[in-house]
């Protein structure tokens, strides 16, 4: 169908409201740590527990779910989505038992699949009449914009609502009603059947085909073992405040700069890296050389209020490090002889093994702070940080070598 520009940005603006910030509850983590410790009343494996049924059931029905929604029509996949999660979230906010939670992270799971579908196929669509690489790149800069204001914002109710007790109940609140308002301007703006109806749909046929190719697996350990590390990584939030005497508003301000405004500036910069050195490969071994000397200062960094500082901004450009390297590992593919035609399902089928760990490492994390308390948990965690940096790095070798056959077997 037909549509005038300004129409193409109001549907691009109301989809990156959402976008940055669909993922805030089920990684609520991430920010609201130790509010969730005390608000909920769970020990560290069990927000471990939380986080792997999130990750176990999006790994499960990542595939199938995608290939639903994409023979579904986008308009009501996404308000599905969206006022789902509203209401996931409401509940959420009356802070129910363990059992419950899960419940809420499992169907969370379910939701957020259909949106990340969704969202992708409105994207390439908006972009059709358009550079589609400059769409997708705006989406991701943007996206981190208001995952961050929807970030601080929260952290303002926090601090607004400390003296009433469990304050993460008003903050999940905040995102319940955010969700459902954007879900009504989607309903509002969007088009009905947007799609032109000769998008060509992925079939089982090509997850066997790519699945077939040594690339996909040695990409799919690349984003294993870094996204490994990031997960572990994101512990710094509760090591700033049990650790380094920060404020949890502090420490939650340095969070969000960490998982949000870092990734602008990591990405855009390591994938013009890669395109002057014409290898994402070699730039991401290099940013993986960076981190194990960052995680090296880490591990070896004061554990003193007055080393506060200093480890923050450690922490900051160590994201910045960590988002280099997720700007670049799909761009690996390209080089490991994957044909533009299977790119698509590639990514997908790639995604269902790489972010595995979103399965176990917060349950293995939140053990050992159970077992070892935080001074040497977190130096635990770090050095599991840097086993996975090394793991890394020795994927980025075997792929140069598989990369220098391909082009041999190709002259």
């Amino acid at each position: 169908m037909k549509r005038d520009t300004r129409q193409t940005v109001y549907i691009f603006a109301v989809l990156i409201l959402v976008a940055g910030t669909v993922y805030k509850v089920p990684y609520l983590k991430s920010v609201f740590y130790d509010q969730m410790v005390s608000s909920l009343g769970v020990t560290h494996t069990q927000i471990g527990i939380l986080s792997s049924v999130y990750a176990g059931v999006k790994m499960v029905l990542y595939i199938p779910g995608g290939i639903i929604a994409d023979r579904l029509d986008t308009k009501k996949c996404l308000i599905f989505s969206l006022i789902g999660e509203s209401l996931l979230t409401a509940v959420y906010a009356t802070l129910p038992s363990m059992l419950i939670l899960a419940a809420i992270q499992a169907l969370m799971a379910v939701v957020n699949i259909f949106f990340w579908t969704s969202f992708i196929k409105s994207i390439r669509i908006l972009g059709r009449d358009q550079s589609r690489g400059k769409i997708f790149g705006f989406s991701e800069g943007l996206r981190g914009i208001t995952g961050s204001a929807a970030t601080f914002i929260g952290l303002q109710v926090v601090s607004m609502f400390v003296e009433e007790g469990r304050p993460i109940r008003f903050v999940l609140w905040f995102y319940a009603l955010y969700y459902f308002v954007v879900g009504l301007l989607i309903w509002k703006i969007y088009p009905e059947h947007m799609e032109s109806g000769n998008e060509r749909c992925q079939n089982w046929r090509d997850y066997v085909e790519v699945f077939k190719r040594p690339a996909i697996w040695m990409v799919s350990l690349l984003i294993f073992t870094s996204y490994s590390l990031q997960v572990a990584f994101e512990y710094t939030t509760s090591y700033m405040t049990q650790v380094l005497g920060a404020s949890a508003v502090l420490a939650g301000i340095v969070a969000t700069l960490r998982d949000n405004v870092c990734g602008i500036i990591g990405s855009p910069l390591a994938g013009s890296w890669a395109d002057r050195k014409k290898s994402p490969t070699q730039v991401a071994l290099r940013l993986l050389l960076v981190e194990i000397v960052l995680c090296l200062l880490l591990i070896m960094s004061p554990e003193t209020t007055g080393a506060a500082i200093p480890v923050m901004v450690l922490i900051l450009v160590f994201s910045t490090v960590i988002y280099g390297v997720r700007g670049v590992y799909y761009s690996t593919m390209s080089e490991t002889g994957v044909p533009v035609t299977l790119t698509a399902t590639a990514t997908a089928a790639v995604a269902v093994f790489g972010y595995t760990p979103d399965m176990f490492m917060s349950l293995w994390c939140g053990r050992i702070l159970d077992i070892h308390g935080y001074q040497e948990g977190y130096k635990h965690i770090f050095v599991l940080m840097l086993i996975f940096a090394c793991l890394a790095v020795g994927v980025c070798l075997m792929m140069l070598w598989y990369q220098r056959k391909v082009v041999k077997n190709r002259k």
